[in-house]
């Protein structure tokens, strides 16, 4: 008898040691929150149908914020620093837009930013919006009466533009890497006085588009000079080796190798040393400079531009890698379809065919008997790094045209139009 009753003791005891571990585990299972169960779904693609919570957004609320910046790789020592922007920054292309005291249409419209306006960008705000949407702010920034302000204007009434640091340094180091290989020269035909390349199957322009004028031929094949490419003024090239009456080169853009009449490549006249380079961008319409310091390269200054645009008496800026041939304290321009001298743009940095680098244009003026005024510079345009508008130059604020021209070193410097 004594023996059943340590048994039955036993068994009691490893029961209440069950029920208890069993109570701690379910009380560790999940719990739904007390008051009101949020929606749920059944998850999309789950074939068990497992039920999920989908939290509830309230609009106006704050999903995300987040920096859109791309920072330079080179180091940065500004030579030039006037009109600087953030690096990331806004172009209003409209004739106005509303900048608020928040990131919502209901917030209050602190003043109206108008046509060409850029402001400073310090964050990308992301929104909730009715119907499950997202909206897009930008918290920006500008200066008023000597003070900083800031406010916030919506995604969809204003131009992200930004400086491509990184396109800037690949296209650096590329022209670098030939450079070092030797033989870095140009294409020089400047107003077809090398003479006129011949037509392309009959016509001016070849199937990429380029232009018969100040061009020479680039054949790929000398047993086939019915194809060709034409090679503009100024496009950089390296020199490999002659062929009779022809040399046998490769553009720096496309890597392509042709063969070119000697004539349109000048003599002892190249890079001899590249520590010099003006990166401009047509698409966001800005340039960097950069120089080679101390062995390595550096960003010494960022500013807007405009470059050239379609039309009939002008032409977009050539993407491309070119030779910074020649300066000029000016250069006069015509007045459109005419001969008639209409103006002159100061210092000037001539890199291709009729396209310079250089300060904002100013008209000629006449005195009644006829005899030419010649106004003096002016410094700024309010076009500048707006929309392409020139003829096919890139146009700077006549300060920073007045530094490159100061600091173009010949033999060392080239430009390279990025899109």
């Amino acid at each position: 008898m004594r023996g059943n009753r340590w048994l039955i003791l036993m068994i009691v005891i490893l029961a209440g040691i069950v029920f208890m571990l069993s109570v701690l585990l379910d009380q560790r299972k999940p719990q739904p929150a007390s008051g009101n169960i949020p929606p749920t779904t059944v998850e999309e693609g789950n074939s068990q149908g497992t039920e999920v919570y989908v939290p509830t957004v309230t609009p106006g609320e704050v999903l995300a914020v987040e920096e859109n910046l791309l920072e330079p790789a080179f180091p940065v020592s500004l030579k030039y620093d006037k009109y600087l922007t953030t690096y990331t920054y806004l172009f209003v292309d409209r004739e106005s837009v509303n900048i608020r005291t928040g990131p919502s249409i209901t917030d209050t419209v602190l003043r109206k930013a108008g046509y060409g306006e850029r402001l400073d960008y310090l964050e990308t705000v992301y929104i909730a919006a009715e119907g499950g949407k997202t909206e897009r702010w930008f918290h920006v920034t500008w200066e008023a009466d000597g003070e900083t302000l800031f406010g916030f204007v919506n995604s969809n009434v204003v131009t992200e533009r930004l400086y491509q640091f990184d396109k800037m340094e690949e296209a650096i180091k590329k022209a670098e890497a030939y450079a070092e290989m030797g033989g870095l020269t140009y294409i020089s035909n400047y107003q077809n006085r090398k003479g006129y390349a011949p037509l392309y199957k009959g016509g001016t322009i070849d199937e990429e588009g380029n232009r018969r004028s100040q061009s020479a031929p680039g054949y790929w094949s000398l047993d086939d000079k019915d194809n060709f490419r034409y090679l503009g003024d100024g496009t950089l090239i390296r020199y490999l080796f002659p062929n009779g009456d022809y040399a046998r080169v490769e553009e720096v853009k496309s890597g392509e190798r042709f063969y070119v009449p000697l004539k349109y490549i000048p003599k002892d006249h190249g890079i001899h040393n590249l520590t010099k380079a003006i990166v401009i961008d047509v698409t966001n319409q800005n340039e960097g400079v950069y120089e080679k310091i101390s062995g390595e390269w550096t960003l010494i200054s960022y500013t807007q531009a405009t470059t050239g645009t379609t039309g009939r008496y002008s032409q977009p800026t050539p993407v491309g890698f070119y030779f910074g041939i020649e300066s000029r304290p000016h250069f006069r321009y015509y007045e459109d379809g005419t001969t008639k001298i209409q103006g002159y743009a100061p210092f000037a940095i001539r890199f291709a065919g009729g396209a310079y680098v250089h300060g904002v244009p100013v008209n000629y003026k006449y005195n009644a008997d006829g005899t030419l005024i010649t106004p003096p510079t002016q410094e700024y345009s309010k076009t500048i790094g707006t929309v392409p508008l020139s003829h096919k130059c890139v146009r700077n604020y006549t300060s920073h045209a007045k530094f490159l021209y100061d600091w173009f070193t010949p033999g060392e410097t080239i430009v390279i139009v990025i899109d």
